[in-house]
């Protein structure tokens, strides 16, 4: 298999500082997939050099099989970044046939394609406006058009959704997610809700190092739990009253308080869990405050980068 980035012990250093340490990772990306991390886990810098903008200090990378700069990516792969810039007083159409020219369109193709890529994003409204003229998510609109001419490969996005109020995010989120199904896409963002919204895949970066590369639903499944909270400690421990639910697989107490606890679950129903849960505590005499779905999908993956700390 021709994994569309292989990267092999890659190193990037700014100054001494290691942006990438030794990143070994290999990605065949077909659902999309997002790439998250701490400031300074080196998401960005990852895009760069799989863009051919920068070159690596050490290491080994290829994209769709080529080095990064190879002319045979060329339309391949596509970018969009996270600060979006068009030219003043020039219209939309204008500058997108521009962009597939240099694609080799002519311009009869040129002017079909831009259609095509305007009409997916839902801004064939606006194509003939200045970009001065168009709200910030307009913009953004028509960015990721130009990151979809030519029907690339692989799209690398850099948190797409940056700067846009709540109603235009949830519309280039929901774009993403049909365009999910037509092209690889890799997105690099620090809003865990849109990560777990679009992606299926998740790969985790901290200090230029890969954490982990899983699917979604296994991440989640790992974090099944419920937080629990009784009124009072109990004189018997939790896991003695519970050990006959089987779907529990383990249960933690926070050792800051006794009254709180982490039950983790591997299958069924979340909602007859809860109940099992909470009849038995009950037949025990045990008082509960509090029983709720138990730990984010931030707060998961927080804890793995801990641990790897």
């Amino acid at each position: 298999m021709i994994h569309q980035i292989k990267c092999d012990s890659l190193t990037k250093r700014f100054n001494g500082i290691k942006a990438l340490d030794g990143l070994n990772l290999e990605l065949n990306v077909t659902q999309p997939t997002g790439i998250v991390g701490p400031n300074g886990a080196g998401k960005s810098t990852l895009f760069a050099i799989l863009c051919g903008f920068i070159r690596p200090s050490s290491g080994k990378v290829s994209v769709l099989g080529y080095a990064p700069d190879s002319s045979t990516t060329k339309g391949k792969l596509s970018l969009l970044p996270q600060d979006t810039a068009m030219f003043k007083g020039i219209d939309v159409v204008t500058q997108l046939k521009h962009y597939a020219r240099l694609q080799n369109f002519d311009r009869h193709t040129a002017k079909k394609e831009v259609e095509r890529v305007l009409s997916l994003v839902q801004a064939s409204g606006f194509a003939k406006q200045f970009p001065e003229t168009l709200s910030f998510g307009q913009r953004k609109r028509i960015m990721l058009a130009q990151s979809l001419i030519g029907e690339p490969e692989l799209i690398l996005m850099d948190e797409p959704t940056s700067g846009l109020d709540p109603v235009a995010a949830t519309e280039v989120r929901h774009l993403l997610r049909e365009l999910g199904g037509q092209y690889s896409i890799i997105i690099s963002s620090h809003n865990l809700s849109e990560i777990e919204d679009i992606c299926s895949d998740i790969t985790i970066l901290n200090k230029g190092k890969l954490i982990v590369h899983t699917s979604l639903s296994e991440l989640k499944r790992n974090s099944q739990c419920f937080s629990l909270k009784l009124d009072k400690p109990s004189d018997v421990p939790l896991p003695l009253l519970l050990q006959e639910i089987s779907e529990i697989s383990k249960i933690e107490n926070d050792s800051r308080d006794m009254k709180s606890w982490l039950i983790y679950f591997t299958a069924g129903s979340a909602e007859q869990l809860q109940i099992k849960i909470l009849s038995r505590l009950g037949e025990s005499g045990i008082s509960v405050s509090e029983l709720k779905k138990g730990k984010a999908l931030a707060d998961e993956i927080s804890e793995i980068i801990k641990s790897n700390n």
